[in-house]
């Protein structure tokens, strides 16, 4: 752990606190500092959320915790209630490690509105922190994507003149009072253009300051629904006026202000982020800055949208029409409430709508379109009325056709509630009979059969008489279980032939010509299986071909002969097995179990390969060597610069190095 950090300031991003430390600790080369902190060389700078916070957290103490780091002291607010629940979790376990996958969560990577690829300040702001700290910093609400404004003083934010895209790819960059313009400068912005940024920013520095993952997506979308629906944008059936909001919308901004931020959209355009917005909860990668832009046209602050009911649900607000075609109040909205339920391990939602009639039915939702409300997905339950009007249609010797027609059902619906309401005891024991006649003429037929030339007296049967049909008739799994049964005889017979007729028949052979009787056999009847078929066996492990003594021999040849040429290359690289590897294609060299079969030329690896620290020295040494020859003296911090090598790895191979230097000296009578 560090015994030493530079606390971030208020606001602050974490890279300008990166960027302090390393100016006050002193590290030559940014690679020690990321060392430092992050335990590898290799971490790319992030101005706007950072990387590998777990990792950063442990190195500079308790102090400290990734979500701290990311509320405080990153630009994740601004994002985090335009995302679910899930993806909030994911951002975290992102910033944690290597941030991979966390543009593309936030949506960073396909929006057209404007990043900001420089850095920003206020001059009034870095003035008071210069009073205050005795230094400039910079500040997270001055680099939000979209945001022009400081939302403390209403100034134009001005661009730092070192552009960090263009700065060192493991560098960071630290405020500098001297190339900061303090002073007042002109501001051109029209004044209707001014209005509306400066609100956005105070708009966007309150969400900064929110608690980490207050609301999510879902919450910020039902919200929306809440004041388009008090607005009338919404229709009963919880559709949206697209176009007339989308007219309103555009004429809320100043002329030119949206197509400034790449959000104008035309209404020909039915892919728009507008209507993403507010027809689609589960539609990600909307721009923060883009939601600003709707709650200011809702009139909105970030105060008054949390304290903001959520909609009331998926199919409006009530009332609800009943569908009983049988009913005076036909499409009439009688229904006053909904019991609104979601399937399990879908997003399927549900409304079931009862009437006081007894009708009772249900849609899936949420309503998208105006004509849903007068769909149902299906019925429960038809009630007293819609049973008293099938009764009279049915006594009127009106057909099946037109039943269905005037009821709004299908023509078996309607034979199986005829069937169902013809029941009696005479007509019950009549179909007895009939099913009882037919099986004594077909015997071996099947239960299928019988449904299928008999469908009045089956479906009457199984609707009235369900546990006698089931007795006198063979259900389809009794079919089964009896064709199975046969079935294993017959494959059983089959084996047993196959291995009279060639004893030696093996169990591979028996797949291979009755794979279909195999299989049963297998799966059903595994006890006569493993009794019966022939033992499996066992593979042989093939026998090496190879002449290991022979290949150790080649590769030791051709390490010797490659050896002097690598280590006279005039940029050195270090001697390694994955060296010889590649330059000689031979695979087996960095596979430490094979080396066992090339004794020779692992012994000759292991004497000549070196270690990180060896080869270190080795290029220092070729380095001193050209030092003593031009000037005859050796600068260490020179020589360290040059052979690229960290301070505290330098430490420990100096004195290896003062020795060799004394060693040339001696040689050479200095």
């Amino acid at each position: 752990m560090l015994s030493f950090f530079t606390d971030p300031y208020p606001n602050e991003l974490l890279y300008s606190a990166i960027s302090r430390y390393h100016f006050y600790i002193g590290n030559v080369g940014f690679a020690e500092t990321l060392e430092e902190l992050f335990g590898n060389r290799a971490v790319m700078p992030s101005i706007d959320f950072g990387s590998n916070l777990s990792t950063f957290v442990k190195k500079v103490g308790n102090n400290y915790s990734v979500e701290k780091i990311l509320t405080e002291n990153t630009i994740y607010p601004f994002f985090a209630p335009f995302i679910t629940e899930e993806k909030q979790k994911m951002v975290f376990e992102d910033v944690s490690g290597n941030s991979g996958g966390l543009k593309g969560r936030l949506g960073i990577s396909s929006t057209k509105v404007v990043k900001k690829d420089g850095i920003f300040y206020c001059s009034r702001c870095s003035k008071e922190d210069i009073e205050m700290f005795g230094e400039p910093y910079i500040h997270r609400e001055h680099q939000l994507p979209g945001i022009d404004y400081c939302p403390h003083h209403e100034l134009l934010l001005r661009e730092y003149p070192v552009n960090y895209t263009e700065h060192s790819r493991t560098g960071y960059i630290r405020l500098d009072k001297r190339m900061m313009d303090l002073g007042i400068s002109n501001d051109d912005t029209p004044k209707e253009f001014k209005k509306v940024q400066v609100t956005l920013a105070k708009m966007a520095y309150k969400l900064l300051e929110l608690p980490n993952n207050k609301i999510s997506l879902v919450n910020v979308f039902n919200k929306y629904r809440t004041l388009l629906r008090e607005n009338n944008w919404i229709t009963r059936n919880s559709a949206v006026r697209q176009e007339d909001l989308l007219i309103a919308f555009n004429s809320k901004f100043p002329k030119g202000f949206l197509e400034k931020y790449n959000s104008d959209m035309k209404i020909s355009n039915e892919n728009n982020w507008l209507a993403i917005v507010v027809t689609n909860p589960n539609r990600q990668g909307v721009h923060p800055f883009r939601h600003l832009l709707l709650m200011y046209f809702l009139n909105q602050d970030i105060e008054s949208f949390l304290m903001l009911k959520e909609d009331e649900g998926p199919f409006g607000s009530g009332p609800w029409p009943c569908l009983n075609v049988a009913a005076n109040h036909y499409k009439k909205f009688v229904i006053t409430e909904v019991n609104v339920s979601k399937r399990e391990k879908t997003d399927i939602i549900i409304g079931k709508f009862k009437c006081s009639c007894g009708f009772e039915y249900t849609r899936l939702g949420p309503e998208k379109t105006e004509s849903e409300k007068w769909r149902k997905n299906r019925v429960n339950a038809y009630g007293e009325e819609w049973e008293a009007k099938f009764d009279e249609l049915v006594s009127m010797n009106m057909h099946r056709e037109e039943i269905a027609a005037a009821l709004g059902i299908s023509e078996s619906t309607v034979r199986n509630k005829i069937s169902i309401k013809n029941k009696s005891e005479q007509r019950t024991e009549e179909y007895r009979s009939n099913l009882l006649l037919w099986r004594k003429e077909f015997p071996n037929a099947s239960r299928k059969q019988f449904q299928r030339e008999f469908i009045k007296i089956f479906t009457y049967l199984y609707k009235n008489d369900r546990k006698w049909l089931d007795e006198n008739l063979p259900s389809k799994r009794s079919d089964m279980l009896q064709d199975m049964g046969q079935k294993i005889e017959g494959y059983r017979s089959l084996i047993l032939k196959e291995k009279e007729n060639d004893p030696k028949v093996t169990r591979s052979k028996l797949w291979y010509k009755y794979n279909r009787a195999c299989k049963c056999l297998y799966e059903h009847d595994f006890d006569w299986y493993s009794a019966n078929f022939p033992a499996a066996i066992k593979n042989r492990r093939n026998t090496s071909h190879v002449d290991w003594d022979a290949r150790d021999e080649e590769y030791y040849q051709k390490i010797i002969e490659i050896y002097p040429n690598l280590l006279s290359l005039e940029k050195p690289v270090r001697i390694s097995r994955g060296l010889f590897s590649k330059r000689l294609n031979l695979f087996y060299l960095s596979i430490m179990d094979r080396m066992d079969k090339l004794p020779k030329t692992n012994k000759l690896l292991e004497e000549i390969t070196e270690t990180v620290q060896e080869f270190q020295i080795r290029r220092c040494c070729i380095v001193i060597d050209k030092m003593l020859e031009e000037t005859g003296v050796v600068r260490f911090e020179e020589l360290r610069e040059t052979c690229a090598v960290g301070t505290p790895y330098f430490k420990g191979i100096k004195p290896y190095l003062e020795e060799y230097i004394l060693k040339k000296q001696n040689d050479k009578g200095i």
